[in-house]
């Protein structure tokens, strides 16, 4: 059983990586969507707000016993997993473009982006006997997929409209694929530290880019067990601990069947079990945190984005490319 939100923020969204907010220095642009930690996070407070079970509480397990069989126990992972975040635009669902997909590269025209609509799709591949007997290697190893292009550009990044993930060649039509940028912003923040005290420090000033979404542009999420949630109401996200109206929605029509090949609904952490199963993917992303139990940062991890490919089904949140 999956059971489906569809969130929408009333701000902007922080996504922290793990750069210093150093005085006077930009922040790089966030890892989005975000890990599904983020976003389980937000459903147990949800939940806990919901029941008026104040943290200091949940933290010292005072709490009823069917609460922390649904979430979890505080500084315990959660028992419930997050199987996709998607991003909506109106009534259309959008899904992490898959990595190992290109198109022949599109001259631009100053003050204008170029148009995908009418490029046939270059799925890339293991190369053939030919092609490999010439032995090529990069610091990635041999056998390494490619996509047949004078000049590839890849469709990492962009996002694409579910029922065209079937789409493994053929050409883009009007509405198949959307840029980031057409469904979010990342706007530059200026802020200013603070001290242990919650002072103002003089003169350290920093900035951050924060995520809005494009009007009529929300989330939708999937988790894989029934929380308890109200059908309707209000959830915390990211940092900053900005505010979102959530409502439970009808499930998208995702694949489900055997494939060679799988694609991830959300960034996927890369561990030495998940890497030798990457098939594409983009640049992975390092992240942080804070820990709210132990006070304390948390250890740094590595992230590939969302629409990462592998070999084979890795984890809950990878559909697969038929």
């Amino acid at each position: 059983m999956t059971i489906w939100y569809q969130i929408t923020p009333v701000d902007t969204l922080f996504f922290r990586g793990s750069e210093p907010l150093e005085a006077g220095q930009p922040s790089r642009d966030t890892l989005f969507p975000p890990p599904v930690s983020v976003l389980q996070g937000a459903l147990r407070t949800a939940m806990l707000k919901q029941r008026r079970i104040t943290f200091v509480e949940y933290k010292a397990n005072r709490c009823p016993s069917d609460i922390i069989e649904r979430i979890g126990a505080c500084g315990q992972p959660a028992p419930f997993r997050v199987t996709a975040i998607l991003l909506a635009l109106r009534d259309t669902v959008y899904v992490p473009c898959p990595a190992n997909w290109f198109v022949e590269a599109v001259p631009s025209v100053k003050g204008k982006r170029p148009s995908l609509v009418g490029q046939t799709i270059l799925q890339a591949a293991l190369p053939d006997p030919a092609t490999a007997s010439l032995r090529l290697h990069s610091s990635a190893g041999t056998d390494l997929p490619m996509a047949c292009a004078v000049d590839a550009q890849s469709l990492a990044g962009y996002w694409l409209r579910l029922d065209c993930l079937h789409k493994s060649s053929g050409k883009i039509a009007e509405g198949d694929l959307i840029a980031a940028s057409e469904l979010y912003d990342v706007e530059p923040r200026t802020g200013i530290a603070i001290d242990g005290k919650r002072k103002v420090q003089q003169g350290a000033i920093y900035s951050a880019g924060h995520i809005r979404l494009r009007q009529d542009v929300s989330l939708v999420v999937g988790i894989d067990s029934d929380l308890g949630l109200l059908e309707k109401g209000f959830l915390t996200l990211g940092g900053e601990q900005r505010i979102c109206g959530y409502d439970r929605c009808q499930a998208p029509n995702l694949p489900d069947c055997s494939a060679s090949l799988y694609v991830a609904l959300a960034p996927m952490r890369l561990t030495t079990e998940v890497l030798p199963a990457v098939f594409a993917a983009a640049k992975p992303v390092t992240l942080a945190g804070w820990d709210l139990v132990a006070g304390f940062h948390k250890a740094t991890t590595t992230w590939l984005p969302a629409g990462a490919v592998f070999n084979r089904n890795v984890d809950s949140l990878c559909i697969p490319l038929v």
